[in-house]
């Protein structure tokens, strides 16, 4: 019969004094071998800095009747602890993708107040007593038998900490509200990155044009711009431009019309920007977006909705709506909504 886990946090100062009085043993025994990359170490210290939550740790405590002591074994959570520990060590330094206002500095070199803090900052740790190696294994196979197979936006958010990641979660959070009020994705999605995908989606649209973006294709824009991403602050500008001026133009009734969804809502931020800002490899008209271009736009779109929600569409429209049904994410596809969406605000605003 396993004794429950005793969760209790403990602030860093502690582990530097376990350790310096050689009372923890930071042990690869139950762990993955791979050692983390320099971006992950400087995200985990970050994360510290601006006190928000990390994983918690699974400690084993052993005693030693021999030294009258009692070890703390790290049997999950070794990387993080040998990062704070380099840390505090001076081994390495923040980056700056990760925080402009301490990058580059030592643990040392950071004011007084902020070292405090951080070694005040406060370990979730589950406490194991009493029990053996089988023990610990038999643990960490129920507690991955209960855990949810990864998404392709999951494995991405677990690989990369760089600047292009940066920018993408940056977005999606400043957009929450509008996800959320507008019905285009729900909670759950929200909760498995659903709006990270999205965002990566949109971004890349804006950065080359349509294309057909697969996973692998993803995974590509996150590699290439993780070290260094140039366009991060006019891409947050021009998103937020966008999705404000979407806004004005359906008044909060976006969520009662089909572009809420993901393959029509790709399309109208798409054909938004286009029109605001140009997308590479097209040649359409800017729109400056009056007062009385709005008007337009929004009984074009209305009109265009009509057609999508239809019974009986009519014959010009069936390869528009198919390619909003079917392989929506055809770079074919999304050209061709995106004519149709030219096509229908043209004749309202002539």
């Amino acid at each position: 019969m396993f004794t429950q886990p005793i969760t209790t946090p403990y602030p860093i100062s502690d582990f530097l004094q376990w350790e310096a009085s050689g009372r923890l043993e930071v042990t690869p025994r139950f762990q993955r071998r791979q050692v983390w990359a320099p971006k992950a170490r400087s995200y985990l210290i970050d994360s510290i800095l601006r006190q928000m939550p990390i994983p918690p740790l699974f400690i084993r405590l052993k005693i030693e009747p021999m030294k009258r002591s009692t070890i703390r074994e790290v049997v999950d959570g070794q990387q993080r602890i040998r990062a704070i520990f380099d840390y505090i060590k001076g081994d390495f330094t923040i980056l700056k993708v990760h925080n402009s206002e301490f990058a580059g500095m030592t643990f040392e070199e950071l004011p007084e107040e902020v070292q405090r803090d951080f070694l005040s900052y406060k370990l979730a740790v589950n406490i194991l007593e009493k029990v053996s190696d089988s023990d610990v294994l038999r643990i960490f196979a129920r507690l991955n038998t209960y855990t949810v197979p990864l998404n392709k936006q999951e494995l991405r958010n677990a690989e990369f900490f760089g600047a292009f990641k940066q920018t993408i979660y940056d977005i999606s959070f400043a957009h929450l509200a509008f996800w959320r009020n507008n019905n285009i994705l729900r909670d759950q999605d929200i909760a498995r990155m659903a709006d990270a995908e999205l965002v990566s989606e949109l971004v890349v649209t804006m950065l080359d044009g349509f294309q057909t973006t697969k996973a692998n294709d993803l995974y590509r824009y996150y590699k290439k711009y993780d070290d260094s991403f140039p366009e991060a602050e006019k891409i947050c500008n021009h998103f937020e431009k966008t999705i404000d001026t979407i806004g004005t133009i359906f008044n909060s009734r976006l969520a009662q019309t089909p572009y809420r969804r993901i393959p029509l809502f790709y399309s109208l931020f798409a054909w938004t920007y286009d029109s605001l800002f140009g997308l590479p490899g097209e040649s359409s008209p800017r729109i400056i977006f009056t007062k009385k271009e709005k008007a337009a736009v929004l009984v074009a779109l209305t009109k265009l909705g009509e057609v999508i929600t239809a019974k009986e569409p009519s014959k010009n429209y069936l390869s528009f709506i198919e390619a909003a049904r079917r392989s929506t994410a055809d770079v074919g596809k999304r050209r061709l909504r995106h004519r149709f969406f030219w096509r229908a605000i043209k004749r309202t605003m002539k």
